[in-house]
């Protein structure tokens, strides 16, 4: 039996009943974080019908899944553990065209809704769905309600058109929340690329030539045996807090992504970091990635391989968050005198625009310019192409086994 929308067959609901807006305005924009927001969404579905628990699921049209995100009536970790690819839910394909919500009889929940998300949730009745729908950002979610275990209830007129002003009201509170996350996001990482760009052309060089010049007193040769020592005290302290800076630059640049130096204590081989970084990439909703391994040879130095692992943490991320890539392909080729690292993406970046950022000529970025200026640095090389097979972007990276 195919669902159908008992709005179609009632009566208009008695406007006395409607949902004054301007309250829900008032209580939906209160909330800024987006979580916040579907909170207060779910809780006023059950609070202002006869619905006893609701679920919202929020809509990923870039990567095309579903996953949950607020929770009324419901154990919460079971929301957040729901999801799915979005084309499981065929419900959603069958609210595309109507404004109004859809009552889906017990009889074709299943048909309707994946299992694992029924199986979660233990939906035995009839549901009410709708859409979160925004003019701006298009689908932004889908409401699900039913009466928990009571089998019989059927949904008012009155209580499908509460629904229907309460999603309309929360997709711009939504809507706005999430602009607003977007915006501070933004502005969050250009500060922290022109505090990371002001650290790397002030006090790194600084440190760098402290650390030419501690060389040339060593290499002078006319100090004594206490100089000598003290020297080459300060030259490891220079050398070491050289390199930490240059980790905290990259972790400042990426918001505060710790710098990956192995999987385990003592596991320094640069293909096991590599897939340490893009298991990381897979877990965290990025690109699906893929590692290919070839040749042989000793491995690089320090920092050549910090250099590497680097190369890919920075294509992974540039490959989801500007690209909207959904795959990752990584090409790690070891040889003799030199390692390379290829990182091919399917998402829709320009080469041209990246060799533009790769340059310094936008000022907004520090990743990869900073990338480009370590490679030069240590006598590598670092280029950017399209990418043959996923016909999206691919960021490579060459490098001596001992940097320069």
């Amino acid at each position: 039996m195919a669902p159908r929308h008992p709005a179609d067959k009632q009566a208009p609901p008695d406007p006395a009943v409607s949902v004054d807006r301007v309250e829900l305005a008032r209580l939906f924009l209160s909330a800024t974080e987006p979580t916040e927001v579907l909170d207060a969404v779910a809780r006023a579905v059950c609070e202002r019908t006869a619905f006893r628990r609701s679920v919202i699921m929020a809509v990923d049209p870039v990567r095309g899944v579903v996953h949950g995100r607020a929770g009324f009536g419901v154990d919460p970790t079971k929301v957040v553990a729901a999801g799915g690819p979005v084309g499981d839910y065929r419900v959603i394909s069958k609210l595309s065209g109507s404004a109004v919500p859809l009552v889906v009889p017990t009889s074709d929940v299943a048909d309707m809704v994946p299992g694992q998300c029924l199986r979660l949730f233990d939906v035995h009745g009839p549901i009410a769905v709708q859409l979160l729908r925004s003019d701006r950002l298009g689908l932004l979610g889908v409401v699900f309600c039913d009466h928990g275990a009571t089998s019989g209830f059927r949904p008012s007129a009155a209580d499908l058109a509460t629904l229907t002003e309460l999603s309309e009201v929360a997709a711009l509170a939504f809507q706005q929340a999430l602009l607003l996350r977007r915006s501070v996001s933004l502005q969050e990482l250009r500060e922290r690329s022109r505090i990371a760009a002001a650290l790397h052309d002030g006090v790194t060089q600084q440190l760098f030539a402290a650390t030419l010049e501690v060389e040339e007193l060593r290499a002078g040769g006319a100090l004594d045996e206490q100089a000598t020592v003290g020297l080459e005290r300060l030259a490891d302290r220079l050398g070491t807090a050289l390199q930490q800076l240059r980790v905290a630059l990259v972790e400042i640049a990426s918001g505060g992504v710790p710098y990956d130096r192995g999987t385990q204590e003592g596991d320094q081989a640069v293909a096991s970091r590599i897939r340490s970084v893009l298991a990381r990439v897979g877990a965290g909703g990025g690109p699906t990635p893929d590692l290919d391994v070839t040749g042989e040879g000793p491995e690089p130095d320090a920092v050549s391989a910090d250099l590497l692992v680097r190369a890919v943490r920075e294509g992974a991320a540039n490959a989801g968050h500007h690209g909207h890539a959904t795959q990752i392909a990584v090409h790690l080729r070891r040889g003799g005198s030199w390692w390379t690292v290829e990182i091919d993406d399917d998402g829709s970046g320009d080469a041209v625009d990246v060799r533009r950022v790769l340059s310094g000529h936008e000022n907004n970025s520090f990743g990869l310019p900073s990338l480009a200026k370590e490679c030069a640095r240590v006598g590598g090389r670092i280029w950017v192409s399209d990418a043959p097979r996923l016909h999206g972007l691919r960021l490579g990276v060459a490098v001596p086994l001992t940097a320069r």
